[in-house]
């Protein structure tokens, strides 16, 4: 709906709201004269005319609800930086939010007057009727005159029969009796208004109490509503919270994920089949090159190289002297010089001679036994002849010159670290385990 037509809508319904205050101007300006109204039953104009503007009233109450709604949408569905390119638009709605607040104060206007008419016309038909039976009253107890000179119709004339010659009797009891039914009518009429306030009384007690009951259940739907908020408020802090957990946790076994693959199945083959190669078929030949043409300077670097391979490929020599006392055990001959439960094997046992040495399995006069004195020869001369004793007196020393001690009662260094054969070798495994 655009808003030309609504304002087309507007302008309708306020031509019809002016009709219907002309209506209840003529509602609040009627005027009954005695006799115009029947005494019993509501078929009069004033209630009529009253049926017709509440009708209207009404009618007008939808069509203004609807327009409003309307409007909400339109203004609802366009976005701020529409409604700020389009100022001309901008205006209109405001005319119309303007007109419609107008239109509103004029039903309210309506529907007080409305009230205060029907109130005006009900007291004036009322006045009229009343009157109407005080002149039915004064004409029932005054006799019948026939006056041929008054000039002033009796607007009764009509309704009223002519009554014969009547006694004071019978006059006295029609008297009576027109003020019995106007009694009962005046009863009637009190008894059915009563009713009507019993039942708005009724209608107001349940609407009392339904108000009531809607205001707990407003009140417990704020208190839900609430707790619904609170609950809501922390269902986001806690899946903000998991939600950072999740993603700290599955970034950390991505990462832990791709290092296993890395160190499993791609370490070990980019050290084989990338950076050997590299290495032994890139780099070593650039180095080649570079210390060919003195560019690196490969003398220099090459006698370091060589210095430190063979200073550690080259231990330092230790001098090593015998430690124990005395000279080494020798057999008398005639004694035997060996353990009775010992197998001889090696070089004592089906080849050895006579003497306990070993036998040259070698013919006597062949190459290689002529050889073999040699060597014993030179081994001979470059060994002293004979080494003199220790004396028993003198300190024991190591190779390297440190004198050795008993220990006796002194306990072992605990943080002297021994070689194992087994430890070490389990670790060398699973370092070359952990490379591949």
């Amino acid at each position: 709906m655009t808003n030309q037509s609504v304002l087309d809508t507007l302008s309708q319904l306020s031509d019809n709201i002016k009709i219907t205050f002309q209506l209840i101007g003529r509602l609040s300006k009627l005027s009954f004269q005695p006799g115009s109204t029947p005494l019993q039953g509501d078929g009069d104009v004033r209630i009529e005319l009253a049926h017709d503007i509440r009708d209207a009233l009404k009618q007008h109450d939808d069509t203004l609800d609807t327009l409003r709604q309307e409007i909400e949408d339109v203004v609802e569905f366009g976005t701020y930086s529409q409604r700020r390119r389009d100022s001309l638009k901008d205006r209109e709605r405001a005319r119309i939010a303007a007109q419609l607040a107008r239109l509103d104060e004029d039903l309210k206007h309506a529907r007080s007057q409305f009230r205060a008419a029907q109130l005006s016309s009900k007291r004036a038909s009322e006045t009229a009727k009343q009157k109407e039976r005080e002149i039915l009253f004064a004409s029932l107890q005054q006799p019948f005159e026939p006056d041929s000179t008054s000039s002033t119709p009796d607007p009764f004339a009509s309704r009223r029969p002519q009554p014969k010659q009547l006694t004071q009797d019978e006059l006295l009891i029609n008297a009576s009796t027109d003020v019995t039914s106007a009694l009962r009518r005046t009863h009637n009429l009190l008894t059915s208004e009563l009713s009507r306030s019993r039942f708005a009384q009724e209608t107001l007690d349940q609407s009392t109490a339904a108000l009531a009951d809607l205001g707990e259940r407003y009140t417990d739907l704020d208190s839900l509503l609430n707790n619904s908020k609170n609950l809501l408020g922390t269902l986001v802090r806690s899946q903000k919270s998991d939600t950072w957990y999740l993603e700290t946790a599955f970034y950390i076994l991505v990462t832990t994920i791709c290092w296993l693959v890395f160190r499993r199945l791609i370490y070990g083959p980019a050290w084989w089949f990338v950076w050997l190669p590299f290495k032994f078929f890139l780099l070593k030949p650039v180095y080649l090159l570079f210390a060919v043409f003195g560019i690196t300077g490969g003398s220099s670097t090459t006698a370091a190289v060589s210095s430190v391979s063979s200073s550690v490929s080259t231990p330092p020599t230790i001098r090593v002297q015998p430690s124990a006392s005395g000279d080494r055990p020798t057999f008398r001959r005639g004694m035997d010089q060996r353990p009775a439960n010992v197998v001889p094997v090696g070089g004592g046992g089906a080849k050895a001679g006579y003497d306990g040495r070993p036998r040259d399995p070698s013919p006597d006069g062949s190459m290689s036994q002529k050889i073999g004195q040699m060597a014993e020869a030179s081994r001979e001369q470059a060994v002293p002849q004979k080494e003199e004793p220790q004396q028993p007196n003198q300190p024991q020393r190591r190779g390297d010159g440190t004198i050795l001690q008993e220990r006796g009662d002194i306990p072992r260094n605990p943080k002297k670290k021994m070689w194992e054969e087994d430890v070490e070798a389990a670790k060398h495994q699973m370092r070359k385990r952990d490379e591949l």
